[in-house]
Protein backbone atom coordinates (compact mmCIF):
# COMPACT_ATOMS: atom_id res chain seq x y z
CA UNK A 1 0.00 0.00 0.00
CA UNK A 2 2.63 2.51 0.88
CA UNK A 3 4.43 1.82 -2.30
CA UNK A 4 1.13 2.42 -4.35
CA UNK A 5 1.04 5.73 -2.50
CA UNK A 6 4.91 6.44 -2.88
CA UNK A 7 4.08 5.99 -6.76
CA UNK A 8 0.89 7.91 -6.89
CA UNK A 9 2.70 10.55 -5.18
CA UNK A 10 5.49 10.60 -7.64
CA UNK A 11 2.99 10.47 -10.08
CA UNK A 12 1.43 13.87 -8.81
CA UNK A 13 4.43 15.59 -8.26
CA UNK A 14 5.53 14.91 -12.43
CA UNK A 15 2.27 16.02 -13.62
CA UNK A 16 2.57 19.05 -11.71
CA UNK A 17 6.24 19.53 -13.02
CA UNK A 18 4.41 19.48 -16.71
CA UNK A 19 2.11 21.25 -16.03
CA UNK A 20 4.05 24.11 -14.49
CA UNK A 21 6.99 23.68 -17.15
CA UNK A 22 7.93 27.20 -19.08
CA UNK A 23 7.13 26.48 -22.97
CA UNK A 24 9.54 28.78 -24.71
CA UNK A 25 8.79 29.90 -28.22
CA UNK A 26 10.67 31.33 -30.28
CA UNK A 27 9.27 32.61 -33.83
CA UNK A 28 11.15 33.57 -37.12
CA UNK A 29 8.85 36.20 -38.53
CA UNK A 30 9.05 36.23 -42.71
CA UNK A 31 7.80 33.13 -43.68
CA UNK A 32 6.51 31.92 -40.41
CA UNK A 33 4.05 34.52 -39.40
CA UNK A 34 3.76 36.93 -42.31
CA UNK A 35 4.42 37.32 -45.49
CA UNK A 36 6.96 40.84 -46.61
CA UNK A 37 5.65 40.61 -50.53
CA UNK A 38 8.84 42.83 -51.75
CA UNK A 39 8.42 45.43 -49.22
CA UNK A 40 11.65 44.65 -46.73
CA UNK A 41 13.28 44.01 -50.25
CA UNK A 42 12.68 47.66 -51.79
CA UNK A 43 13.39 49.49 -48.57
CA UNK A 44 16.63 47.13 -47.81
CA UNK A 45 17.94 48.23 -52.05
CA UNK A 46 16.99 51.75 -50.86
CA UNK A 47 19.39 51.81 -48.12
CA UNK A 48 22.26 50.30 -49.79
CA UNK A 49 21.72 52.57 -52.32
CA UNK A 50 21.74 55.26 -49.41
CA UNK A 51 24.85 54.12 -47.95
CA UNK A 52 26.97 51.96 -50.80
CA UNK A 53 26.01 53.50 -53.93
CA UNK A 54 24.98 50.09 -54.90
CA UNK A 55 22.93 47.05 -54.50
CA UNK A 56 24.69 43.93 -55.47
CA UNK A 57 22.68 41.44 -56.94
CA UNK A 58 19.90 41.92 -54.77
CA UNK A 59 17.37 40.45 -57.21
CA UNK A 60 18.13 37.41 -57.79
CA UNK A 61 20.39 36.58 -53.97
CA UNK A 62 18.62 33.49 -51.89
CA UNK A 63 17.66 35.92 -48.82
CA UNK A 64 15.79 32.99 -47.31
CA UNK A 65 16.78 32.20 -43.95
CA UNK A 66 19.79 34.37 -43.45
CA UNK A 67 20.66 36.96 -41.31
CA UNK A 68 20.09 40.92 -42.54
CA UNK A 69 23.88 41.11 -41.42
CA UNK A 70 24.92 38.27 -43.86
CA UNK A 71 22.75 39.65 -46.57
CA UNK A 72 24.72 43.06 -46.59
CA UNK A 73 28.09 41.49 -46.10
CA UNK A 74 27.77 38.98 -49.14
CA UNK A 75 25.83 41.80 -51.75
CA UNK A 76 28.32 44.25 -51.14
CA UNK A 77 30.93 41.88 -51.13
CA UNK A 78 29.70 40.33 -54.87
CA UNK A 79 29.22 44.04 -55.58
CA UNK A 80 32.64 44.67 -54.82
CA UNK A 81 32.78 46.96 -52.26
CA UNK A 82 35.79 46.10 -49.67
CA UNK A 83 35.00 44.07 -46.69
CA UNK A 84 36.72 46.99 -44.55
CA UNK A 85 34.27 49.61 -45.94
CA UNK A 86 31.47 47.34 -45.50
CA UNK A 87 31.96 46.60 -41.78
CA UNK A 88 32.62 50.89 -41.14
CA UNK A 89 28.95 51.33 -42.49
CA UNK A 90 27.25 47.98 -41.60
CA UNK A 91 25.55 50.20 -38.64
CA UNK A 92 24.68 53.37 -41.00
CA UNK A 93 22.90 50.64 -43.77
CA UNK A 94 20.90 49.39 -40.91
CA UNK A 95 19.59 52.34 -39.54
CA UNK A 96 19.00 53.65 -43.15
CA UNK A 97 17.19 50.58 -43.61
CA UNK A 98 14.95 51.01 -40.55
CA UNK A 99 14.38 54.35 -41.53
CA UNK A 100 13.22 53.34 -45.12
CA UNK A 101 10.66 50.79 -43.28
CA UNK A 102 9.53 53.49 -40.98
CA UNK A 103 8.54 55.81 -43.61
CA UNK A 104 6.88 53.61 -45.43
CA UNK A 105 4.80 51.67 -42.87
CA UNK A 106 1.77 53.34 -43.30
CA UNK A 107 1.18 51.81 -46.80
CA UNK A 108 3.29 48.73 -46.34
CA UNK A 109 1.43 45.85 -48.20
CA UNK A 110 2.48 42.91 -46.19
CA UNK A 111 -0.24 39.70 -44.53
CA UNK A 112 -0.26 37.90 -41.84
CA UNK A 113 0.47 34.21 -42.66
CA UNK A 114 -2.62 31.87 -42.41
CA UNK A 115 -3.09 31.13 -38.59
CA UNK A 116 -0.48 33.46 -37.30
CA UNK A 117 -3.37 35.60 -35.65
CA UNK A 118 -5.55 32.86 -34.09
CA UNK A 119 -2.51 30.99 -32.91
CA UNK A 120 -0.83 33.89 -31.04
CA UNK A 121 -4.02 34.79 -29.88
CA UNK A 122 -4.53 31.33 -27.89
CA UNK A 123 -0.91 31.73 -26.60
CA UNK A 124 -0.13 35.54 -25.14
CA UNK A 125 -2.67 34.71 -22.42
CA UNK A 126 -1.56 31.58 -21.91
CA UNK A 127 1.29 31.72 -18.61
CA UNK A 128 3.26 29.35 -19.71
CA UNK A 129 4.08 30.08 -22.01
CA UNK A 130 6.92 32.72 -22.89
CA UNK A 131 6.86 34.71 -26.51
CA UNK A 132 10.14 35.30 -28.58
CA UNK A 133 11.50 36.01 -31.93
CA UNK A 134 14.36 34.58 -33.34
CA UNK A 135 14.52 36.62 -37.01
CA UNK A 136 17.15 37.95 -39.32
CA UNK A 137 15.47 41.09 -39.32
CA UNK A 138 17.47 44.15 -38.44
CA UNK A 139 16.19 44.56 -34.69
CA UNK A 140 14.67 47.86 -35.33
CA UNK A 141 12.39 47.11 -38.02
CA UNK A 142 10.78 43.95 -36.57
CA UNK A 143 7.72 46.61 -34.68
CA UNK A 144 7.06 48.49 -37.90
CA UNK A 145 6.86 45.00 -39.83
CA UNK A 146 4.51 43.15 -37.08
CA UNK A 147 2.64 46.17 -36.29
CA UNK A 148 2.04 46.26 -40.28
CA UNK A 149 0.28 42.87 -40.28
CA UNK A 150 -2.15 43.85 -37.19
CA UNK A 151 0.95 42.06 -34.36
CA UNK A 152 1.13 43.60 -31.56
CA UNK A 153 5.44 43.74 -30.66
CA UNK A 154 4.77 43.57 -26.97
CA UNK A 155 3.91 39.99 -26.94
CA UNK A 156 7.00 39.00 -27.61
CA UNK A 157 9.30 39.99 -24.73
CA UNK A 158 12.71 39.04 -26.09
CA UNK A 159 14.57 38.37 -28.68
CA UNK A 160 17.29 37.78 -30.87
CA UNK A 161 17.95 39.77 -34.41
CA UNK A 162 19.24 39.77 -37.38
CA UNK A 163 21.71 43.03 -36.75
CA UNK A 164 22.69 41.87 -33.61
CA UNK A 165 24.83 38.57 -35.19
CA UNK A 166 26.10 37.57 -38.43
CA UNK A 167 25.31 33.97 -37.62
CA UNK A 168 21.54 32.59 -37.50
CA UNK A 169 22.69 30.04 -35.64
CA UNK A 170 23.92 32.07 -32.80
CA UNK A 171 20.93 33.47 -32.41
CA UNK A 172 18.50 31.32 -30.19
CA UNK A 173 21.27 30.76 -27.70
CA UNK A 174 21.29 34.65 -27.51
CA UNK A 175 17.27 34.57 -26.71
CA UNK A 176 17.51 32.19 -24.03
CA UNK A 177 20.39 33.94 -22.55
CA UNK A 178 18.08 37.14 -22.59
CA UNK A 179 15.74 35.05 -21.01
CA UNK A 180 17.15 33.71 -18.34
CA UNK A 181 18.34 37.26 -17.47
CA UNK A 182 14.86 38.52 -17.27
CA UNK A 183 13.64 35.32 -15.05
CA UNK A 184 16.42 35.27 -12.73
CA UNK A 185 17.14 31.87 -13.32
CA UNK A 186 18.82 29.37 -16.63
CA UNK A 187 16.36 28.23 -19.18
CA UNK A 188 16.78 25.01 -20.55
CA UNK A 189 17.78 24.46 -24.37
CA UNK A 190 15.19 21.37 -23.78
CA UNK A 191 12.39 24.12 -22.43
CA UNK A 192 12.44 26.10 -26.12
CA UNK A 193 11.37 25.10 -29.48
CA UNK A 194 12.29 27.27 -32.87
CA UNK A 195 9.16 27.59 -35.40
CA UNK A 196 10.51 28.93 -38.53
CA UNK A 197 10.10 27.70 -42.58
CA UNK A 198 13.67 27.61 -43.79
CA UNK A 199 15.80 24.62 -43.14
CA UNK A 200 17.91 27.13 -41.54
CA UNK A 201 15.61 27.63 -38.60
CA UNK A 202 15.72 23.88 -38.33
CA UNK A 203 19.87 24.47 -38.00
CA UNK A 204 19.73 27.31 -35.84
CA UNK A 205 17.57 24.99 -33.66
CA UNK A 206 19.83 21.84 -34.10
CA UNK A 207 22.66 24.41 -32.94
CA UNK A 208 21.30 25.63 -29.67
CA UNK A 209 19.79 21.99 -28.74
CA UNK A 210 16.12 23.12 -29.20
CA UNK A 211 13.43 21.60 -30.38
CA UNK A 212 12.10 22.81 -34.17
CA UNK A 213 8.65 23.40 -35.80
CA UNK A 214 8.77 23.90 -39.34
CA UNK A 215 6.14 25.31 -41.77
CA UNK A 216 5.74 25.55 -45.92
CA UNK A 217 4.66 28.83 -45.67
CA UNK A 218 7.72 30.29 -47.20
CA UNK A 219 9.93 29.95 -49.76
CA UNK A 220 10.36 26.30 -49.31
CA UNK A 221 7.79 23.22 -49.91
CA UNK A 222 7.07 20.45 -47.49
CA UNK A 223 9.27 17.99 -49.17
CA UNK A 224 12.45 20.44 -48.54
CA UNK A 225 11.63 20.89 -45.26
CA UNK A 226 11.46 17.21 -44.32
CA UNK A 227 14.94 16.46 -45.86
CA UNK A 228 16.22 19.24 -43.56
CA UNK A 229 14.08 16.61 -40.48
CA UNK A 230 12.73 18.96 -38.39
CA UNK A 231 11.02 17.68 -35.26
CA UNK A 232 7.60 18.84 -36.49
CA UNK A 233 6.41 20.04 -39.96
CA UNK A 234 2.97 21.60 -40.69
CA UNK A 235 1.85 23.26 -44.03
CA UNK A 236 1.06 25.82 -42.14
CA UNK A 237 -0.24 27.57 -39.04
CA UNK A 238 -4.19 27.97 -39.79
CA UNK A 239 -5.13 24.36 -37.47
CA UNK A 240 -4.25 26.10 -34.37
CA UNK A 241 -5.48 23.03 -32.05
CA UNK A 242 -2.88 20.84 -33.81
CA UNK A 243 -0.72 23.49 -33.39
CA UNK A 244 -1.22 23.38 -29.62
CA UNK A 245 -0.70 20.09 -29.70
CA UNK A 246 2.87 20.28 -30.43
CA UNK A 247 3.69 23.12 -28.43
CA UNK A 248 1.86 21.34 -25.36
CA UNK A 249 3.90 18.09 -25.88
CA UNK A 250 7.14 19.26 -27.11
Amino acid sequence: MLLIEAIITDFDRIKGMLLTKKRVLLFDIDGTLMDSGNEGLICFRRALEDVFGVTGPIDTYDMAGKTDWQILNDLMGMAGVDADEIEAHRAEAFAAYARHVEASAPVLKMRALPGAPALLESLVPDPGFSLGLVTGNVKEVVPYKLRAVGFDPAVFRFGAFGSEHIDRNVLPSLALYRLSQMMGSPVAPEDAIVIGDTPRDVACARHAGVKVLCVATGRFDKETLKDAAPDYLLDDLSDTKSVLDILFRY
